[in-house]
């Protein structure tokens, strides 16, 4: 074989071994103990339309471990704001999810829910990279102090 084709060759599985080392849709864990996410409002229907004058848009805010299925996220709240603050309580790498809820003005005891939006999905993010929080908890107070 040629020397150029060989180095054509060398170079490619190169390439190749490199990038397939590269982690495919991997998240950015942020270790925090609290944060703030925000998100964009939602201001149309899920057809296109807007909404009536009146209607009322909560979102609620869960969290899920990663190691568990997103159908066991706990909610850990409603708001009308753009943004809301978690404080983890227990240890785990943590995904956040996010949902629209429609109160309509003629009929406020039918709310209406979108799907719910995921930090690990890179598709809907505001950053490209999907996202998560690590929280460690802090070491038990020192006991047992003296002198020696």
């Amino acid at each position: 074989m040629q020397t150029w084709k060989k180095s054509i060759l060398a170079l490619t599985l190169s390439l190749f071994l490199i990038l397939s080392a590269l982690p495919a849709g991997a998240i950015t864990w942020t270790v925090a103990n609290q944060s703030t996410v925000a998100w964009n409002e939602v201001v149309q229907t899920s057809e296109g339309k807007p909404f009536v004058e009146g209607d009322v848009i909560k979102y609620g805010i869960y969290i899920v471990d990663e190691n568990k299925p997103k159908t066991e996220a706990t909610k850990l709240g409603e708001t009308e704001a753009l943004e809301y603050t978690i404080t983890f309580s227990e240890e785990g790498r943590w995904l956040v999810g996010i949902e629209a809820i429609r109160i309509p003005v003629a009929s406020p005891t039918d709310r209406q829910v979108s799907a719910k939006t995921w930090s690990d999905s890179i598709d809907v993010a505001a950053v490209p990279v999907p996202f998560g929080f690590v929280y460690f908890a802090a070491p038990a107070e020192v006991g047992g102090l003296g002198p020696k």
